[in-house]
């Protein structure tokens, strides 16, 4: 078989081939005879179906499946040869493909991008910063203080009570902007805890010293980064209507309350949630350690991307963030509707697309070289793992996941990233870096802030609830 490569740039490979006529015409009979065999046609016996009677009624399909076999075996051919990992199924091009003739050579080009070649980096030679946590028992302390006011309960107070921070309001409310209504303006018997930043800081701060029965107009000032852009610096005021007032009752920290939470006395609580907060924040580290080592994975390797990859990761990227979208703002109604991001988004995905590529390229490259692969074991822990989230549906999520390869290789992905990861860490050199609490704060959320990779990482600490009227 004859072929010439026509480009050979960067990642991107170009070929021409023929199908000659005669190899063509022959391929054509060979189908005919195996058809003849079965074919049916009115007045003929079967398999005395003449050829040109055959060609008549089933010559386009005959003609379709001959040369589309004829270019698999060519360019199956042309791949193995040069040794090529094409990155898609190539794209084969021919001007005349409506026309196929028997008694005619015909020219292909097939087109397509191949996996890099990548050069591993020597590990040993690599330094990351490795950080853990070192705990006191003021924090331990600080974390029961915190369970012990989410176990807190709330006791309605008289009716001349006023009403101070940390209390919980029950009101009916109605807010209006220059006399009119607005989407999520109203509600009835929501209840808001004054100083606990779920709402609007004018509102729960303009009902301290409201007593129940009140009738209470409230100034607000919806912030310049509120998730409804049409409310973005408006001023607004809320009617309220005060239906009840409860006061919190803390829970005591004592070895009742301990046993209340499961532990045989507060010694062991304390025990317990110590050992609770050594593996939350032996993961924080993990994670850390996980980004600095990808930091440096990038850092030390250079290579070529493909642009079908990136494209492709890109529009999934932008597909998912669409979908997910609640569009409460006309930036996001505008994105939907055109089905376009932003020129801000576009450029943070595109970004991330082009090092989620990169990473997985390099992390793929480990897989192989070192032989690291997801066993049986492995697949079937996580599936069992993952099915006990969906309780009384288990067996269900189960099968699905066993039946379906698409879904068994995004569970999968995770556990291979990570053994690959774990495998790196174990030959690179580990910075040690012992931190305290609030310094291991700092440093994990300065650190996850979205700079050179746009990716998005948990905060350490709360996650702040949105604040809006509802």
């Amino acid at each position: 078989m004859e072929y010439k490569e026509i480009t050979n740039k960067g990642l991107k490979r170009a070929y021409e081939f023929v199908v000659e006529a005669k190899e063509f015409a022959d391929s054509i009979d060979l189908k005919i005879s195996e058809v003849k065999k079965t074919i049916k046609i009115d007045g003929f016996r079967p398999g005395k179906v003449p050829n040109n009677i055959i060609l008549q009624k089933h010559g386009e399909a005959i003609n379709s499946e001959v040369i589309n076999a004829l270019i698999q075996q060519k360019v199956s051919k042309i791949i193995q040869d040069n040794n090529h990992r094409p990155v898609s199924q190539p794209k084969v091009n021919f001007k005349n493909e409506k026309d196929i003739k028997q008694d005619e050579d015909k020219l292909f080009e097939i087109e397509f991008e191949i996996f890099p070649d990548i050069k591993l980096a020597n590990f040993e030679k690599i330094e990351i910063s490795s950080t853990s946590v070192k705990l006191n028992k003021k924090e331990v302390d600080k974390r029961i203080d915190l369970i012990a006011k989410s176990q807190r309960t709330y006791k309605e107070q008289k009716d001349d009570y006023k009403a101070k921070n940390d209390d919980s309001v029950l009101l009916d409310y109605e807010g209006t902007i220059d006399g009119k209504n607005f989407d999520g303006g109203k509600a009835e018997s929501q209840t808001i805890i004054i100083g606990s930043g779920r709402y609007l800081k004018d509102l729960e701060e303009g009902l301290i010293g409201t007593k129940k029965g009140d009738n209470k107009k409230v100034k607000v000032q919806f912030p310049k980064d509120y998730s409804a852009k049409e409310l973005q610096n408006a001023e607004a005021i809320f009617e309220c209507i005060i239906k009840k007032i409860s006061s919190p009752e803390e829970a005591k920290v004592s070895d009742d309350f301990a046993k209340n939470m499961g532990a045989s006395d507060l010694k062991d609580l304390k025990s317990k949630v110590e050992a609770q907060m050594q593996s939350e924040y032996s993961d924080l580290t993990k994670n850390l350690d996980k980004k600095n080592l990808f930091e440096k994975l990038q850092e030390t390797h250079t290579f070529d991307l493909p642009a079908d990859l990136i494209e492709a990761e890109f529009n999934n990227l932008k597909e998912n963030y669409l979908r997910s979208q609640n569009p409460s703002s006309i930036d996001h109604q505008k994105e939907i509707k055109d089905n376009k991001l932003t020129a801000d988004n576009e450029k943070k995905f595109r970004e991330d697309a082009k090092n989620r590529i990169e990473l997985g390229l390099i992390l793929q490259e480990v897989g192989k070289a070192h032989n690291i692969t997801v066993t049986p074991e492995e697949m079937n822990k996580a599936l069992f793992e993952y099915a006990s989230n969906f309780k009384g549906q288990e067996q269900k999520v189960i099968d699905y996941y066993k039946n379906n390869q698409e879904a068994s290789m995004q569970l999968q992905a995770p556990i291979y990233e990570n053994k690959i990861v774990d495998f790196i860490l174990t030959k690179v050199k580990l910075k040690k870096n012992e931190v305290d609490v609030d310094s291991f704060i700092k440093l994990y959320n300065n650190l996850n802030q979205p700079e050179k990779k746009p990716t998005k990482k948990k905060s350490v600490k709360k996650k702040a609830v949105k604040k809006k009227a509802k």
